[in-house]
């Protein structure tokens, strides 16, 4: 089974600080995630979760070509509540935007102690960071990957404590700052283009103006850094 980048790149994670056996993939995508993860010896056992029918039906068709029935089982349902009495070691939420991701982790917090959390929101990152924080999430390592022409962040997370983070760390990760690799400058030299486009089209007196341009010289400072 190959996956895309975004998704070997999450399983990568999930290895790296694989802890336990049992995965939960929640919002699964075709189930290609924890079918990759289990046939691949990563986990021994997977659920793979989601709310619609038709989308746990295409996991269904997944896990049986791969003959995968009895080691990934599939579950209806919204957000955690397929496992919430269930043994999870492992949790995956990808491919969401942020603020459902934290409506997802909001309605169960109670449930979530031990294990590690593997979080890839497609917008809103800034938010689930300071939610993550503001609930002692800590963020134990962060990554990012190019997939078809959009660069996406991936955050490792379990139940600690409330780190020391800033503004900045929440829009542009504690972790990945640190680093500041060539895919970080390649994410944040696009954005910093589009906010430089979206003040031309801008009279200084809209309402929008100082917003967007704050925003630009917030970018401009972590891209100055970079080089």
């Amino acid at each position: 089974m190959k996956l895309s980048k975004r998704l070997q790149a999450i399983a990568d994670l999930i290895e790296k600080y694989k802890q336990g056996s049992i995965l939960a993939d929640i919002g699964t995508d075709h189930a290609y995630l924890p079918c990759y993860l289990v046939s691949h010896n990563i986990v021994d056992f997977a659920y793979a979760c989601d709310i619609a029918k038709g989308p746990l039906q295409a996991s269904i068709d997944t896990i049986e070509s791969y003959n995968l029935i009895g080691q990934v089982n599939p579950l209806l349902g919204g957000g955690l509540m397929p496992i919430v009495d269930k043994k999870v070691d492992m949790i995956s939420i990808c491919g969401m935007g942020g603020k459902l991701t934290i409506d997802i982790l909001a309605e169960h917090l109670s449930y979530i102690k031990d294990q590690y959390l593997f979080l890839q929101s497609n917008i809103g990152v800034d938010l689930l960071r300071e939610f993550l924080n503001d609930n002692s999430f800590e963020i134990i390592d962060e990554a990012l990957v190019k997939d078809a022409n959009h660069i996406y962040e991936i955050l490792v997370v379990k139940r600690g404590k409330k780190q020391d983070l800033t503004h900045l760390d929440y829009i542009f990760g504690p972790i990945l700052r640190q680093h500041k690799t060539d895919l970080y400058k390649e994410k944040w030299t696009y954005q910093y283009n589009i906010q430089n486009k979206i003040l031309e089209s801008l009279d200084k007196n809209h309402i929008k103006y100082k917003e967007v341009y704050d925003f630009k010289t917030l970018i401009e400072g972590e891209i100055y850094d970079c080089k």
